[in-house]
């Protein structure tokens, strides 16, 4: 009897495994191209993917003080795994899980779109109409190389290799021209700053 049940187990296992496996959303695809992922998308951040209605593994809570059926503290209505609300790495519980981004493993990859983060920049200005870090819609979402990304993105930094580059050295001296440094100035040509 103990080897039936043994091996009824080991089933249910597997079944569970690979059904966990088919609802989970993989990257950010946008067929339509209107700046929301197909695969994945929380508008009310309850903890359930809207696109297929069942609920994936997360580290935020669900907070509702205002009960307009909303999450106060996570929403993803771009469906980039960033939480639109806030887009600072944020561990609130002290559980080493940034409860800002879907990474239920923490292992730093974005767990819907696979994009690796850091403390500084979750990555929420690579997909969708939502440009997280800045707090910023794109209400009309311009995507006509099919990548997931508003083409206008482009203004904030220059595309290398699918990846936005945010060094950007126009002059040739070493040094971000985005970097805000007062004494990084030109003036009639030449550079002028204080030792």
């Amino acid at each position: 009897m103990k080897p039936i049940r043994l091996l009824l187990w080991f089933f249910a296992f597997i079944s569970i495994t690979w059904a966990q496996s088919l609802s989970k959303p993989s990257g950010f695809v946008d067929v339509n191209r209107d700046g929301i992922n197909d695969w994945f998308q929380d508008v009310n951040g309850d903890g359930i993917n809207d696109v297929n209605n069942q609920p994936y593994r997360r580290s935020f809570h669900f907070v509702d003080e205002n009960k307009d059926g909303r999450n106060d503290l996570f929403t993803d209505e771009d469906g980039d795994g960033i939480n639109d609300l806030d887009a600072r790495y944020i561990d609130t519980d002290k559980d080493g899980q940034c409860e800002n981004v879907i990474d239920f493993n923490n292992d730093w990859i974005n767990d819907i779109t696979g994009l690796v983060y850091n403390r500084r920049e979750l990555g929420g200005g690579r997909y969708g109409f939502i440009w997280e870090e800045n707090g910023k819609r794109n209400g009309n979402f311009i995507d006509k190389d099919g990548d997931g990304q508003d083409d206008r993105y482009g203004n904030a930094g220059e595309m290398r290799q699918g990846r936005v580059d945010r060094f950007i050295d126009s002059d040739g001296d070493g040094v971000c021209d985005q970097r805000g440094f007062t004494r990084h100035r030109k003036q009639s040509g030449q550079q002028k700053g204080k030792p």
